[in-house]
C-alpha cells in the first residue's frame, strides 16, 4: 500500500543572524510563514530491506535530506521501517523555501502518525534548521536558536504570496561562510533587537500595512553579487505589493499582497508561483 503525503515549504518574512556558536552553527531570529502544500511524496514500506528515495522532476547529488531524516530517526532509537519514498518535486533547489526540509518533515510526520510528534522532535532538529518548523505544522512562528525554538503566532489572514524563481543560482551550500566573511562575525542585530523587529513586522502585516523591503541579513551580500535583485524589488514596489524580499539565503524572491496582482516578469525570472496562505 502506498500513501500520498503532502509536503510544505516556508518563507522567511524576516531573517536575522545573531551570532555564530561555538559548535559552528548560527543562532537566528526569523519570522516563518508556512506555504500550502507545494510538493508531494508517495510512501510505502520497502519490500527489500533497505530505504529507497527517488525524486521526479529534479535530480540531486549526495545524500537526500529524506534519507538523512530516516537515519537520524533511527539514531534516536525510534522504530522506523525501511521505506520506499518517491518525491515529486516542483520547486527549484537552492531557492530558500526549504522544500527539501519540507520533504523530510513530511516523512517524519507520516512516521509519527497519530501517536504524537514529541518523540520525533530530535530527529527533525538534527535533520536541518527548517525541519522543526515544517514538522510542527504551525502556520506562522517566531523561530530562534538554531531553528528549534518555535513561538506560535496567529495566522496571517487574507495574504497572497507570489514567489519568483530567478535563472541565477546563489549557492546555498556555503552561504553562512560567505555571510561570516561579509559581516566579519559581527551581525547587525542582537537577539533582543531582532525579536522586536520581527514582532513589529508581524503586527504591521496583521494590520494590513505596507511594509516594503523585508529584513534579511543575506540581502546585502546577495544584492552586491546579483544586481537583478534591486530591479525585482522595484518591480514589486511599482506593482502594488505590500512587502517583498528574499527567503532564506536565496535565490528566490517573494512578495506579499492582500489581493491577486498581475505582474509582467523580466526574462531573468524562469518560473512564478502564486498561492493564497
Amino acid at each position: 500500500m502506498r500513501f500520498i503525503q503532502p509536503s510544505m515549504a516556508k518563507l522567511n518574512l524576516s531573517l536575522r543572524i545573531t551570532g555564530r556558536r561555538g559548535d559552528g552553527y548560527h543562532n537566528l531570529v526569523s519570522l516563518f510563514l508556512r506555504l500550502p502544500p507545494v510538493e508531494a511524496l508517495l510512501i510505502a514500506k520497502s519490500q527489500d530491506g533497505r530505504d529507497s528515495v527517488r525524486t521526479w522532476g529534479l535530480e540531486f547529488e549526495g545524500e537526500n535530506v529524506v534519507t538523512r531524516a530516516l537515519r537520524h530517526a533511527r539514531e534516536e532509537g525510534l522504530e522506523v521501517p525501511f521505506l520506499d519514498v518517491e518525491i515529486f518535486k516542483t520547486l527549484c533547489p537552492g531557492s530558500g523555501l526549504g522544500a527539501g526540509s519540507g520533504n523530510a518533515a513530511a516523512v517524519l510526520r507520516w512516521l509519527a502518525g497519530s501517536a504524537g510528534a514529541s518523540a520525533w522532535w530530535n530527529a527533525a532538529l538534527k535533520t536541518g534548521a527548517d525541519v522543526p518548523f515544517l514538522f510542527s505544522e504551525l502556520p506562522v512562528a517566531l523561530v530562534s536558536g538554531v531553528g528549534e525554538v518555535l513561538e506560535p503566532l496567529e495566522p496571517l489572514e487574507g495574504i497572497f504570496v507570489t514567489v519568483a524563481f530567478p535563472r541565477w543560482v546563489t549557492g546555498t551550500e556555503n552561504a553562512y561562510e560567505r555571510l561570516d566573511r561579509w559581516y566579519g562575525n559581527t551581525y547587525p542585530l542582537n537577539e533582543a533587537a531582532a525579536r522586536t523587529e520581527a514582532e513589529v513586522l508581524y503586527q504591521r502585516l496583521r494590520a494590513g500595512e505596507s511594509v516594503g523591503l523585508l529584513p534579511n541579513d543575506f540581502m546585502p551580500c546577495l544584492m552586491a553579487n546579483f544586481l537583478e535583485y534591486r530591479a525585482l524589488f522595484e518591480l514589486f514596489d511599482k506593482s502594488g505589493y505590500t512587502a517583498w524580499g528574499v527567503t532564506g539565503s536565496g535565490a528566490a524572491v517573494f512578495a506579499l499582497s492582500f489581493k491577486p496582482l498581475t505582474t509582467s516578469w523580466p526574462p531573468s525570472i524562469q518560473r512564478v508561483l502564486s498561492v493564497p496562505v
